[in-house]
């Protein structure tokens, strides 16, 4: 029994409610990994952007 306790979920769900949560794993992950990929560009971009700064300032 104290196994099951972590694992709660009605036993009228089908399927479909467990290709949902796939799907929405899934999805969740997708999005995860685009927000990452989001940020390291934007990350990228700025740093390219102030680069020139450095020389003005004289710090490289």
């Amino acid at each position: 029994m104290a196994g099951r306790l972590g694992h709660l979920r009605d036993p009228f769900e089908g399927r479909g409610a467990k290709r949902r949560e796939l799907r929405l794993r899934i999805e969740g992950l997708l999005a995860l990994g685009m927000a990452i990929v989001a940020c390291g560009l934007t990350a990228a971009v700025w740093i390219q952007a102030l680069s020139p700064l450095k020389v003005v300032l004289g710090l490289g």
